[in-house]
């Protein structure tokens, strides 16, 4: 049906469900270009320096992060639908590539950049599937605890992968422990001038962040430092550069690899996928949260898609969502997603004019803006409050930091997407169930835990699955059913179960009813069942099980179960939890209400029957008084 309604959509509107960019453009505002203008070379005085220091974080020249800042925030402007996610090279997805690519192996140079480019392809056409077959809601499994745990770990594993260079101490490979091991061994051939441009260049950039935001203190360290680095010697001192980058821009190219070789990365491709869209989906989410507008979360797999695509082929390398240039973004006042294109625009003025002068970047300012700007990713707020409020979900992110820390980036991924897949599946079978006691003076029932003055009655469970029954929690609301009645301090007659919330029943789910009914039964126990949804009581039908627990036991209200319950099994109780005067009560006001807005002889008709229930009550006001 969804489908047909599109298809009698305006060509227009369909082109516009794909492409955003026509919902937003026609209606864009003289007064918007002025911030986005000032937001976009904001963000690129950013984004130059992050994207060379990530691309060496991906093993790669430095031009290829610049490549993949001028591609991907582009199409993203055509195909996004947040305002603020500033797309292009990031921290972790950069270190992922790296560590896969590693694996892999590469014969030369020349193959490896051919390999980061083709992991991006594969990567866009990941996405591009996920986006066909409408996966987008898979994000919502992913944990949040997880993401906080990633990220930690990640902040951390990207720190230890620049100190080497913060230090002048070369070499260093390996996961988290190991470069740390091999710092600690080799601190003697630290070299202080490196150190003293690493540190200078931190304590700039926390300073500036203090003190001014919206300045660029990574571009100005950036110029800073390459001066210094023309007018003095500091080159001959062990300081290394960045080398040679090449003028102008990318021809498009698509690599040419071996099949085999294209083969070994899709494990990595399609890790960087999973690690893209969680990243760019969190903060596309919660800042469109913050601005009231809503992102499309299979219309972001699209843009993505496309995205990657577009960096492969003109020689860049896997992107996402920047968490520091993003928020940069909204900080420096962006309106629309013309604010990246227009980022991605002035580093195209880079490549033309500027090539020579960044060759001159010292490394360890590199690794002081890489580092400055990963802190972030540390959540330690965020674990604190894990800690204090949900300790389960703490022991969780801590589980990923530390898959993070010991087995890299890329299994990092894999085992937070395992553990979100894991909770998901541990809460779905821990199935939960309300006792249920009568509200007084009233027909409706909810449960005693909240509400302790509810009236239950002796030998009669009332219970509410307040959840689908599936193959998953099946069994667990069998056994907390039969560990309930065996608990019970009074002996249990007779159990009702609601059904009303029940709207998803499988076949484990019926067989799992049929077990119950006749476990019960062993005990001595019956078994009714009320408020059933139609597709469930079908299902009963067509199984048998509703022969087997016995039609004279399905109702469809709970109060009738309890009703048949007082006078079939439990007669002498009526008097004491008589439900009878509290119905004919509610009769009572409803038809004095139905009265109230008739008139002529119906109103008369009503009125008398009033009376006459009104008799019906005095009766049995004199019974309970006797």
């Amino acid at each position: 049906m969804g489908e047909n309604m599109s298809e009698r959509l305006p060509i227009k509107d369909r082109l516009a469900k794909v492409l955003p960019i026509l919902r937003w453009l026609p209606e864009y505002k003289g007064e918007w270009l002025r911030a986005d203008l000032m937001a976009g070379m904001t963000l690129a005085a950013f984004t130059v320096p992050e994207a060379m220091a990530y691309a060496g974080l991906a093993g790669l020249p430095p031009q290829a992060g610049l490549y993949a800042a001028i591609t991907a925030p582009l199409v993203y402007t055509v195909l996004g639908t947040s305002r603020q996610l500033a797309v292009g090279p990031t921290s972790a997805v950069s270190v992922l590539v790296a560590s896969g690519l590693q694996l892999v192996g590469a014969e030369s140079t020349g193959q490896y950049i051919a390999m980061a480019s083709m992991t991006a392809i594969l990567m866009g056409c990941f996405a591009l599937l996920a986006y066909l077959l409408r996966l987008g809601f898979v994000v919502n499994f992913i944990s949040e605890s997880v993401l906080v745990g990633f990220s930690s770990g990640a902040a951390l594993y990207i720190a230890s992968t620049q100190v080497g260079k913060l230090f002048g101490i070369p070499g260093g490979e390996g996961e988290f422990f190991e470069r740390i091991v091999h710092l600690a061994r080799h601190l003697e051939d630290s070299n202080p001038w490196a150190i003293g441009m690493g540190l200078g260049g931190i304590l700039l950039l926390l300073a500036g962040e203090h003190l001014a935001r919206r300045v660029p203190w990574a571009l100005i360290l950036v110029f800073g430092s390459i001066t210094v680095m023309t007018a003095s010697d500091l080159g001959a001192r062990g300081i290394h550069v960045v080398g040679e980058i090449p003028v102008g821009l990318p021809t498009p190219v698509f690599p040419h690899l071996a099949p085999s070789v294209i083969r070994s990365l899709l494990p990595t491709a399609f890790a960087a996928f999973v690690l893209a869209y969680i990243e760019g989906m969190s903060m596309a989410r919660s800042y469109a949260s913050g601005h009231r507008y809503r992102v499309d979360t299979n219309q972001e797999l699209l843009a993505l898609g496309f995205a990657c695509l577009g960096a492969g082929v003109t020689r860049g390398y896997p992107v996402a969502g920047s968490f520091s240039r993003t928020a940069l973004s909204d900080a420096a006042g962006s309106r629309t997603p013309l604010a990246g294109g227009f980022s991605a625009l002035w580093v195209v003025l880079v490549l033309e004019f500027l090539t020579g002068f960044f060759a001159r970047m010292p490394e360890p300012v590199l690794a002081s803006v890489v580092i400055v700007a990963v802190r972030g990713l540390f959540k330690l707020d965020s674990l604190r409050c894990l800690h204090r409020l949900r300790r389960r979900e703490f022991w969780t992110a801590t589980a990923a930091l530390t898959g993070v820390l010991f087995l890299g980036i890329l299994a990092g991924v894999l085992v937070g997407v395992l553990l979100s897949l894991l909770l998901v599946i541990w809460r779905a079978s821990q199935a939960r169930m309300s006792i249920l006691g009568r509200v007084p003076g009233r027909l409706q029932f909810s449960d005693i835990r909240d509400n302790p003055e509810n009236i239950t009655i002796p030998g009669l469970c009332i219970l509410r699955f307040d959840e689908g029954i599936f193959y998953a929690n099946a069994q667990s609301l069998r056994e907390q059913v039969l560990k309930l009645v065996d608990h019970c301090s009074l002996p249990v007659r007779t159990v009702v179960v609601d059904l009303e919330l029940t709207s998803d029943l499988d076949i484990p789910g019926v067989e799992m009813l049929e077990e119950l009914h006749k476990d019960l039964q062993d005990r001595g126990i019956r078994l009714r069942l009320s408020r059933l949804q139609p597709s469930t009581r079908d299902l009963l039908d067509k199984s048998g099980v509703t022969e087997t627990i016995g039609p004279q036991n399905i109702h469809s209200r709970t109060i009738g179960a309890v009703s048949s319950y007082l006078n079939e099994e439990a007669t002498h109780l009526q008097e004491n939890y008589d439900i009878l005067p509290d119905l004919v009560k509610r009769m009572e006001a409803m038809v004095a209400g139905r009265a109230d807005h008739t008139d002529g002889e119906d109103q008369d008709r009503l009125k008398a029957v009033g009376q006459k229930i009104g008799e019906i009550m005095d009766i049995l006001k004199a019974r309970s008084r006797s």
